[in-house]
């Protein structure tokens, strides 16, 4: 089977497939990280962590296998990276991911710009995203961020970009990396409107690159270096 063998996703079951990891979202974030910090003492980001990757990105993760396997799909390399769209990397995807990434960091800074001179208060991180220079005894924080970066890249693209977007695609056509780039603005809500205002660029700008390619190694490239960049570079002093 191909992706080409897939049923099309409606406006419907986009709700579902967007609208659970939503609520699982308001889960981590407004209940279990409060929770956490309080029976832990750990610090909020590091509760963040571990409540975004248990209970939202290693579900997504497990989820988009799971739903390739109830598609009837064999558990053979080439096509798990056939039906994920994984199974073609070129120097055109490469040199598109790049200056996707390029154009994603100058817009994201001019909408937190835009954001820090319009808004009172604004701020592109939610209280427990916030992070400072790792002091000597915090470098552990970095063991705890790992595993959820793998799982917040890797299970989001292969759900939504590699399993719902082909999906949404057959649906919605030449629009879709518009309705697929709202459904993941949609997402981000229980992070609060600010951080969704700071996250329009890369949203749309890598549905729009997913769909012209017609692969998920977009998403996985503009993904890891935005937000791997962005991490290492305040964790280790170097933009604060």
């Amino acid at each position: 089977m191909t992706e080409n063998s897939t049923r099309p996703m409606g406006t419907v079951e986009s709700v579902l497939y967007f609208g659970i990891p939503t609520l699982m979202l308001y889960l981590a974030t407004h209940i279990c990280i409060p929770l956490l910090n309080y029976w832990s003492d750990w610090p909020f980001v590091v509760c963040w962590y571990a409540c975004g990757g248990v209970l939202v990105f290693f579900p997504l993760f497990i989820a988009a296998f799971a739903f390739y396997r109830l598609e009837g799909h064999p558990c053979r390399l080439s096509e798990i990276l056939t039906r994920f769209r994984l199974n073609h990397f070129s120097v055109r995807i490469l040199l598109l991911s790049i200056a996707g990434t390029i154009i994603t960091g100058i817009f994201t800074y001019l909408m937190i710009a835009t954001g820090n001179s319009v808004f009172i208060n604004f701020s592109a991180q939610p209280s427990f995203f916030y992070l400072q220079p790792l002091q000597p005894g915090e470098k552990w924080f970095l063991l705890a961020w790992l595993p959820m970066f793998f799982f917040n890249i890797w299970g989001e693209g292969l759900f939504w970009r590699g399993y719902v977007f082909p999906r949404q695609q057959l649906k919605f056509g030449n629009i879709t990396w518009l309705v697929h780039g709202t459904f993941w603005l949609l997402f981000h809500v229980p992070l609060g409107w600010n951080l969704m205002f700071t996250l329009i660029p890369i949203i749309y700008i890598t549905s729009y690159l997913v769909q012209i390619t017609r692969s998920t190694w977009p998403d996985i490239i503009i993904h890891t270096l935005i937000n791997g960049s962005g991490f290492l570079l305040v964790a280790f002093g170097v933009v604060k």
